[in-house]
Order: C-alpha cells, then structure tokens, then sequence
C-alpha cells in the first residue's frame, strides 16, 4: 500500500509503542467506528485491548474507521478493511467488537462491517462469519442497532469481556473444526448482561447491567498505547471515579454509570507513576464524570506532585462542576504547570438550571471564574 496518497498515514502504519503482537487462538476486533484520533483518545477500548491481551490464548487488535481517503481507495481496489496490529480483515476475526460512544457513529458501524467483507444485516450471516457484539453507553437503547448487531454487552465491560473471551475458548475448544453461530450466541445469551436479540424478547426479559463494583480490583493498563499523530486527549489518562450522584436531567451518562464508585488514591497514585514510566508523558488526565467531586481530590494532587516533581509532569481535570474547584486545589495544579479549565453553565438562566436539575447560581460561576483569574489563569 502507498501510504503517500492518504492526507495522514500515520493512522494506518500501527507498530505503536506498547501495543501487542501475539497469536492466539481466540482473535478479536475491537472496533471504534471513528477516526483514529478519536479512537486512540478512548479509554474503555484501550482497557479491553490491556484485559484481552493478558488472557493467553486470546488477541485483541484495533481497527478504527477509515478516513474518506483510505475509505475510497479500498473500494477502488476491493481490498477489505482490516487491523492495525497483523493486517487481518474483519471477516476473518472469530468476535467483532464495537464500542457505542454516541448514535452518529451508527453509520460508520455499517460501513466498517461492509469494508470489512461482513454482511452487514445479522440475519445475512453465515457460520464463517465472526460474532458482531456491541457495548458501550449506547447500549443501554440497543434497538436501533438491533437488525445489525448479533448480541449486546450491558453494562461495565471489565468483567463480562473475559466471560466472553472464556466462553469461546471453551466451545472453540470443544468444536475445533466446527462454528455453529447458533450454538454461540445462544451460550452468550445465558451470561449475565447480555442481549442477543435472535434469541431474547426485548418484552418479555430483562437484562440486568454488569456492574464492576470495585474500581481498585478492575483491570486498569499502565502502558498506554502512544500514538504516531496527535490526537484528541493526548496525555495519559486515568480513571479516578465511575458514575455520578448529581442527577442533572439531560445526562444519560448520569444515570447509566450509577452507582457511584471511586478509585482509592493510592491506587490513582500507582497508576499515574506506572503510566508516566512507560509512556514519557507530561501530563496525566484524572477522568471522571465529576472530578470535583472526587472525595480526595486534594491529597490526590498533592501526592501526585510530590512523585512527579522530578519529571515536570502536571495533571489536569475534565469539565468541574462549580463549587467543587478551591483555592488550595488551584495552588497545587499550578506548581508544576498550568493545565486548562472547562466549567460548562449548560443554560444562560437560573431557571433554565433548575429545570435541568443543575442547580447553580450566577454568582457561584462568578465566584468561581475569580478563583481562576486569581491564581493566575
């Protein structure tokens, strides 16, 4: 392939630092139906390719949707869309996997599935073909996706991806030389969390979400995957906490990652260090839906910093709520390096707060903007 035709071929070349190479018995697609940028910016996709990988006879490789350049030149010379890590096509991986970020991803899921030589109507597949499975926060709505979509994954993923990956080493195991994907999926509909929609009624049974209730023993990567371009969140990226109390009324995001759980700080702390070691970062993201109100978020950047000092390593948060951000946190973020703030007003009244369940007054914006002009922002 001659790389000199696409505007980045960056996206395509794979062979990143810290990425896996490995054969295996079980292979899987972990498929973000965006572009790399976007896609390689993602947690959840790097911490299933990390618990993937660890399992010894099972492999996790990545492909992100193309752009319109590489898009365009697969159709012209028929060649299939495949993986960054061995150049394998979808159709030949035994589970397809997608990751439901936001519904306007949709069309690109289709489309991977067509370049990728895989029907894309689940009743058009045939035994040779892999098992299409979607998770995500869009999963909680399957229907739309349901023609298109051989099974869904409810919930947290840490837990229910090595069920998964277990479930097809043991019938792999049992059917060398046969795939009946009928006997697949109906085995994937006995898990826990999981929808099938051949086989489940949407009426009639209820899928209960899996939910990793202890962040501290979930799977975390330490060595994250370092991009050959710059993409979106270029940093490295740890999750501090899951799920949020706050109930504002336009969050699906809110209500779907209940309840709210918390990673310890020594744990945060182990992570962050780890991840800076194997990667040269400088600088380490504390992602949460709400980091303000991490309940040790103070002692959490003041330890970060005394381990960092020596590496010139700054931290920064995601959009804070208001209220959350104090004097003494924004002396502490400054120490090493100034990071941006993003406080988001998501409506220009009092009223229209209220009517979103998002119960902040003018003057706490105010006070809370003097804060930053204060300290220097």
């Amino acid at each position: 392939m001659n790389y000199a035709r696409f505007s980045k071929p960056s996206r395509y070349i794979g062979r990143e630092i810290n990425t896996v190479h490995k054969d295996a018995s079980l292979n899987i697609a972990l498929c973000f139906p965006d572009t790399y940028e976007i896609g390689m910016s993602h947690i959840g996709l790097k911490i299933l390719y990390s618990i993937i990988n660890s399992i010894p006879d099972a492999s996790a490789e990545r492909v992100y949707a193309p752009w319109t350049d590489l898009d365009d030149y697969l159709r012209e010379s028929g060649l299939p869309l495949t993986s960054l890590e061995h150049r394998r096509p979808l159709k030949d991986f035994d589970i397809v996997g997608f990751t439901l970020q936001y519904e306007l991803s949709y069309t690109n899921i289709l489309n991977m599935l067509d370049l990728g030589g895989i029907p894309v109507r689940s009743a058009e597949r045939k035994d040779k073909h892999p098992i299409v499975i979607a998770g995500g926060p869009c999963s909680v709505n399957p229907l739309p996706l349901v023609p298109f979509i051989d099974a869904f994954v409810i919930g947290d993923g840490e837990d229910i991806i090595k069920e998964i990956a277990d479930l097809f080493l043991k019938l792999k195991g049992q059917m060398p030389n046969v795939k009946n994907r009928e006997i697949y999926l109906n085995a994937l509909a006995e898990l826990e969390g999981v929808y099938v929609p051949s086989i489940h009624d949407a009426s009639e049974k209820k899928i209960n979400k899996r939910i990793v209730y202890d962040l501290d023993k979930a799977h975390f990567p330490d060595k994250p995957l370092l991009p050959f371009n710059k993409i979106v969140h270029d940093r490295a990226a740890i999750e501090i906490s899951r799920g949020c109390t706050r109930g504002c009324r336009f969050c699906q995001a809110g209500m779907i990652y209940r309840p709210l759980r918390e990673r310890s700080l020594e744990n945060v702390l182990s992570l962050a260090q780890r991840s800076i070691s194997n990667s040269g970062y400088e600088e380490v993201s504390f992602t949460s839906l709400s980091a303000g109100d991490y309940s040790g978020l103070l002692p959490l950047i003041r330890g970060f910093n005394q381990i960092c000092s020596g590496t010139q390593t700054s931290v920064s948060l995601p959009s804070l709520r208001v209220g959350s951000i104090s004097t003494e946190i924004l002396k502490e973020i400054k120490k090493i390096r100034k990071t941006g703030f993003t406080i988001a007003p998501e409506a220009g009244t009092k009223r229209l707060r209220n009517v979103i369940n998002k119960d902040v007054t003018d003057e706490e914006y105010e006070e809370t903007l003097t804060k930053l002009f204060t300290e220097g922002w």
